[in-house]
């Protein structure tokens, strides 16, 4: 038998962070983002197809298996006979059943039925075993596709959760800025009227205001496609998503090592590790071609009766057993031809191999450095946000005491709501790249998704 493929490991010696994260606060009163994850897993289509690809593809192995195991076939018949005999050779008994067709050969008619019944047992064929050892590298590659897929509906899930939680915080933001810039309007007009402010105070004002319209819009259907992708993995609308708490706690990657996390994903990426088996199958499946040309030694045994007049030669049974012994020796060039192209989907494969763990090491190395940079970039974005509502409050100040110009309150403002938006999104990003450097160390579960959960702000809070 073959050996089986190493198993699958997750990558318990590479920890992240968030495994910390699940200690930093307690499930909110509404865990939305599991909630949502355990209905993607009943709905969603893409795991679906996956679940039954590898489905269908574990079959290979029990029909491997079937040619190592006994053949049995039963059959009958009923068939209306005519047989000739020489006149000299023909018994008295068989005359009443026969004609006379020449001066030395009579025909005899009769009826003839057949039972039959047959066994074999293979005792040895290369194809056959070399059909079974890739069937065991197909089913494990499709196990691993599987579990490929299960992880990256987890992060699908994330992804759209959080795509839902930025599109609300932008139009949010986007409705605030609006309303603000029409509160400097009013009052650039309201000044204008009484001859404190010129006109193009009001004329930038308004410049800026009429600018925001479109933001909203766009803000709102940003929110809009956000749970229409949902929507597409749950299979229903979300009507409500808990939000995100500001303080989420900000650890780096342990170890504190990208190399680390690129041994850990080359070693136990599903992606990675069913390219391989996919191309260990495809190396078997040059033995199973060359395997049908040569020689299948099998163990045949069978029963047969049957019932005809004597004019046939009466009833009879049979009963063999033995060995066969089959070589096909020719089959016109189908052999050579399907071992050819058996190499080639084989260097397809090992392409495919090199391709995967590629992109797996470019995805880590991008997710790890998403992380560490995803703490700074936070850490600047809150300081930003404090710095333009500082400059915000002091262009506020000059403009009351008629040392600031109007458009340098708006660009502060303008500034201020900038700074708000990328705060938001960074905080996304940098959860994002942790769930996503876990998935490419082959090791993000549900415990992650429970994690970032326990930070959401619930309905009742």
């Amino acid at each position: 038998m073959v050996k089986p493929p190493r198993p699958l490991r997750n990558a318990v010696k590479v920890t992240l962070a968030l495994g910390l994260l699940l200690s930093a606060g307690h499930p909110a009163s509404a865990n939305d983002l599991l909630q949502l994850v355990r209905l993607a897993v009943t709905r969603d289509a893409t795991l679906q197809i996956a679940i039954d690809r590898r489905d269908a593809a574990i079959e290979a192995r029990p029909q491997a298996l079937a040619q190592w195991l006994p053949h049995g076939t039963a059959d009958t018949s009923e068939t209306r006979e005519r047989a000739g005999y020489q006149v000299d050779n023909l018994q008295s008994s068989q005359a009443a059943a026969c004609d006379l067709a020449a001066t030395d050969m009579e025909n005899c008619y009769g009826n003839v039925r057949t039972v039959g019944l047959s066994l074999s047992q293979t005792l040895w064929s290369f194809e056959a075993y070399s059909r079974l050892k890739e069937a065991d590298f197909q089913a494990a590659s499709a196990q691993a596709n599987l579990l490929s897929a299960e992880q990256s509906l987890l992060l699908r899930v994330a992804n759209a959760y959080f795509g839902i939680l930025s599109a609300r915080d932008q139009l949010a933001t986007n409705r605030s800025e609006r309303a603000a810039f029409a509160t400097l309007l009013n009052q650039a007009k309201a000044r204008a009227e009484t001859g404190v402010g010129p006109r193009s105070d009001v004329e930038q004002a308004q410049s800026f205001y009429d600018a925001t319209a479109e933001n909203v819009i766009d803000a709102d259907n940003i929110l809009d496609d956000a749970e229409l992708a949902m929507t597409e993995i749950v299979g229903a609308h979300p009507k409500e998503v808990a939000a995100l708490r500001d303080d989420i706690p900000l650890l780096a990657p342990d170890p504190a090592s990208v190399d680390a996390w690129v041994r850990a994903a080359l070693r136990d990426n599903p992606g990675v590790r069913a390219a391989e088996l996919g191309a260990e199958a495809a190396d078997r499946g040059i033995s199973t071609q060359r395997g049908r040309a040569l020689p299948t030694i099998s163990l045949t045994a069978g029963r047969s009766r049957f019932w005809q007049n004597q004019a046939l030669g009466g009833n009879q049974s049979l009963d063999t057993i033995g060995v066969s012994f089959i070589w096909p020796l020719l089959q016109g060039g189908a052999v050579a031809s399907a071992v050819r192209e058996a190499r080639a989907l084989y260097r397809q494969a090992e392409a495919q191999v090199d391709a995967a763990r590629l992109d797996t090491e470019r995805r880590t190395r991008a997710a790890y450095r998403g992380v560490v940079a995803g703490i700074q970039r936070i850490n600047a974005a809150s300081q930003a946000v404090d710095s333009s509502r500082d400059a915000v409050e002091a262009s506020r100040r000059d403009v009351s005491f008629g040392t600031g110009t109007e458009f340098d309150l708006l660009n502060a403002q303008n500034n201020y709501y900038a700074a708000r938006r990328a705060y938001s999104q960074t905080r996304y990003d940098y959860l994002t790249n942790l769930l996503m450097l876990k998935q490419q160390a082959g090791s993000l579960s549900e415990h992650d998704l429970a994690a970032i959960d326990a930070l959401l702000v619930g309905r009742g809070s």
